[in-house]
C-alpha cells in the first residue's frame, strides 16, 4: 500500500480479518465470497459517483487474488484491471468453478504474479498476462524446511511488486509457453540446455510487472527478479 502511495495513487484497503480465524484456512475460503460482495459494493460506490473503471486496479494476495475476481460476480460490468499475486491454490485449483475463484473473464486486463505455483499458489496461468518470477515455484533467496519455503515464496510475491511498483523496475526475462518451472542453484532464468546461447540471448526481452506492465501485454513469461530488500517474509 505504501508503495502506491509514493506514486501519487489513491488507496482502499480491505480488512477481512474478522471473517479470517487464523490458523484456519478453510474458514478464511468460506468467506471469501462475503468479502467480494461487500468489496463489490465499495466498488459500485465509487464508479456511481465519478471514479473511472480503467483506473481502479483490484490487487490481491493469495486468496485476495480470488476475491478479487469474484468481484465481478456482483458488478454489472466487469473490472477493467485486476493483479493477482500468487493466487491460493489449496482447495481451488481443479476445485473449484470459475464464479468462485479468479479467472481470465473477470476482467478486461488481468496480470498474475507467480512465487509459489504448484503449492501454496496455483498452477493455472489465469492471466492475460503472467510472470513467473524466478521459475515462479521456489524463491531462491527462501530458506529452511519445505514449509517455510513455500510460505516464504508465496508471501515473496507481496514484496516483489512492491519494490517493482517503488522503483519503476525492468526485469529481464523470456517467454515461458508451458508455464512456471523449477530452477535449482544460483539460476534464476530458465536455461533449457538443448537451447543455442545465441538464441536464448535473442529472447531475452525488458519487461515491466504490476501498473507498469502494458495494459495489451499477454502471455507466460519467466522474469529474473532480484532479492527484494527489507521483505519481512524472508525469515518467516
Amino acid at each position: 500500500m505504501v508503495t502506491y502511495l509514493t506514486r501519487d495513487f489513491n488507496v482502499i484497503t480491505v480488512d477481512w480479518r474478522p471473517l479470517t480465524r487464523y490458523p484456519c484456512y478453510l474458514h478464511s475460503l468460506i468467506n471469501t465470497r462475503l468479502t467480494a460482495q461487500c468489496t463489490a459494493q465499495v466498488y459500485s460506490f465509487l464508479t456511481h459517483y465519478g471514479a473511472t473503471r480503467e483506473k481502479i486496479t483490484c490487487v490481491g494476495h493469495s486468496l485476495g487474488a480470488h476475491i478479487c475476481g469474484m468481484i465481478s460476480n456482483h458488478l454489472t460490468k466487469k473490472q477493467y484491471r485486476i493483479i493477482g499475486l500468487d493466487p491460493a491454490r489449496p482447495l481451488i485449483e481443479r476445485k473449484k468453478s470459475n464464479q468462485f475463484r479468479l479467472s481470465i473473464d473477470d476482467a478486461s486486463v488481468i496480470q498474475v504474479i507467480h512465487t509459489n505455483a504448484g503449492y501454496l499458489g496455483q498452477e493455472d496461468n489465469t492471466g492475460h498476462l503472467n510472470y513467473c518470477v524466478n521459475g515462479g515455484r521456489i524463491q531462491p533467496f527462501c530458506k529452511g524446511n519445505p514449509i517455510r519455503r513455500y510460505r516464504c515464496s508465496h508471501f515473496m510475491s507481496v514484496c516483489y511488486l512492491a519494490t517493482a511498483t517503488l522503483k519503476h523496475s525492468k526485469f529481464m526475462g523470456v517467454p515461458c509457453p508451458n508455464g512456471c518451472v523449477n530452477l535449482k542453484g544460483p539460476k534464476r532464468l530458465p536455461v533449457n540446455g538443448r537451447i543455442n546461447p545465441f538464441e536464448f540471448v535473442s529472447l531475452l526481452r525488458d519487461y515491466k510487472i504490476g501498473i507498469d506492465a502494458p495494459d495489451d501485454a499477454r502471455g507466460c513469461i519467466c522474469i529474473d527478479v532480484p532479492y527484494a530488500k527489507h521483505c519481512p517474509f524472508t525469515d518467516a
